[in-house]
């Protein structure tokens, strides 16, 4: 009786395991508020270092309260990843990735026109 028991409960914490997702990475809370002048191109760049998985993850920033947008890493260096956004005139809110790590911001810059 006490083996069956076992059995169940390792089953149940397996069962648990598999269904908790790893935790995103959050944006450090003194990065949230950048944004450029109004009319002017704001370029953000994010890097998530530490990461564990082996796919390409996704970030999304969220601007303004209502603006989101959602990209996919641009680049990838053994466990880190990069991520750029442009957005004319937001105020970056938050920005998260589905990956685990540590997210940054490691550069922004303004501009008149948008970056081909």
């Amino acid at each position: 009786m006490m083996k069956r028991h076992m059995t169940l409960l390792l089953t149940v914490v397996l069962a648990m395991a598999l269904v908790v997702p790893v935790g995103a990475a959050e944006l450090h809370e003194s990065h949230v508020g950048t944004s450029c002048g109004d009319g002017q191109v704001g370029t953000w760049h994010f890097v998530n270092n530490q990461t564990e998985e082996d796919y390409t993850g996704t970030l999304t920033a969220v601007f303004d309260g209502s603006t989101v947008i959602n990209v996919s890493a641009s680049k990838i260096a053994g466990k880190t990843q990069h991520f750029f956004v442009e957005g004319v005139g937001e105020v970056l809110d938050s920005a998260s990735t589905d990956l685990s790590g540590k997210l940054v911001l490691s550069d922004f810059s303004c501009s008149h026109t948008k970056k081909k």
